[in-house]
């Protein structure tokens, strides 16, 4: 036989050998996040509030971080509500299930727009057309748990630790843009706790956290929390457009 083809079929063996070496993916892992999958797709409504610092890249300080509050309530399929404290100023998005409403508590400004018949939808309509991101939204996806499995180069349970005096599993991973950690509570509803992000294929490998608390699951919340009635001299401007990226 050819030493040439008995050599290429040697080369590809070790490579086939290194990757499956080298790729993790933990079975325990993979089931904690599914548990919080399971959870999201059961709620019928919530409310929580997301702590979340994040950098930005400045030319002079490098890294500088920011940080938000977001208070969330969602009453699913098409009732969603986030007001928000922090950086990038005071402001509340409210959607009804036929449009989405911005306001700016700071400037006293107040922008409309149509938008899908479910939350999901808007989130995903809003963030292509706008750049409005939402606390926790991967979470609330029906693929989550699947989506980091199939994209994960490794992805691996760490143990139990603890957040915010609730004990949790810490889970950790890695794909070829960025490495993640999630903490998910050690309780009968396995819900996120706390959320870390590292680009690892930006400029000085930027992070992004979130924490998670004051959850109350299926609460009662009427529909009038998520209407939008503009405020008295409130002036009406429109949402912006999401800028290109180069």
């Amino acid at each position: 036989m050819n030493t040439k083809f008995l050599f290429l079929i040697g080369f590809l063996m070790m490579v086939i050998s290194t990757n499956a070496q080298t790729q993790r993916i933990d079975s325990t892992a993979v089931y904690l996040l599914s548990r919080t999958t399971e959870t999201m797709q059961d709620i019928k409504s919530c409310s929580f509030t997301a702590v979340t610092t994040y950098d930005i890249l400045t030319n002079n300080l490098g890294l500088v971080k920011h940080a938000i509050i977001d208070k969330v309530a969602i009453k699913f399929p098409e009732k969603m509500k986030v007001t928000s404290t922090g950086d990038k100023g005071n402001r509340a998005l409210l959607y009804n299930g036929q449009s989405l409403n911005y306001y700016s508590y700071d400037n006293n400004t107040y922008a409309t727009t149509a938008a899908p018949n479910s939350v999901i939808e808007t989130i995903d309509d809003v963030s292509k057309k706008y750049g409005i991101e939402f606390s926790a939204a991967d979470f609330f996806y029906p693929s989550f748990a699947s989506d980091i499995q199939s994209s994960s180069e490794d992805l691996v349970f760490l143990g139990k630790t603890t957040i915010n005096g609730k004990e949790c599993f810490h889970i950790a991973g890695r794909d070829k843009t960025k490495s993640f950690q999630f903490w998910i509570a050690n309780d009968d509803l396995f819900l996120p706790l706390k959320m870390v992000i590292i680009y690892t294929d930006q400029k000085e490998s930027p992070q992004f956290e979130a924490v998670y608390k004051d959850w109350v699951i299926n609460a009662d919340l009427p529909d009038t929390l998520f209407e939008f009635k503009a405020p008295p001299k409130a002036t009406k401007t429109k949402f912006a457009p999401r800028e290109k990226t180069k």
